[in-house]
């Protein structure tokens, strides 16, 4: 998982994820095999956080670019991601 993250050691990466697990974002669950192999969930609670991260996502790609794309280019959440974000129920 650290590889996809760009930028992302992995004691930050560890505490994170332990951060989510304790707030009930994720489930963990750890297989006893060699090499160990640990998988993560998302909850429900973790879940309901998707439209309010999309939305943040969004302002960010649009109305701070440079901390988000390489080229500085402001792009909006449909033309990055090729869909529309998800809104409140």
């Amino acid at each position: 998982m650290a590889e996809s993250i760009e930028g992302i050691n992995t004691k930050t990466l560890a505490t994170r994820l332990k951060e989510m697990e304790r707030d009930g974002l994720i489930s963990r669950k750890s297989y006893n095999e060699i090499p160990p192999r640990v998988e993560y969930s998302v909850t429900g609670k973790g879940k309901a956080l998707e439209c309010i991260l999309e939305q943040m996502t969004a302002f960010s790609m649009y109305f701070y670019p440079e901390g988000v794309f390489e080229d500085k280019i402001p792009r909006t959440f449909k033309e990055f991601f090729g869909r529309c974000t998800t809104r409140l129920k």
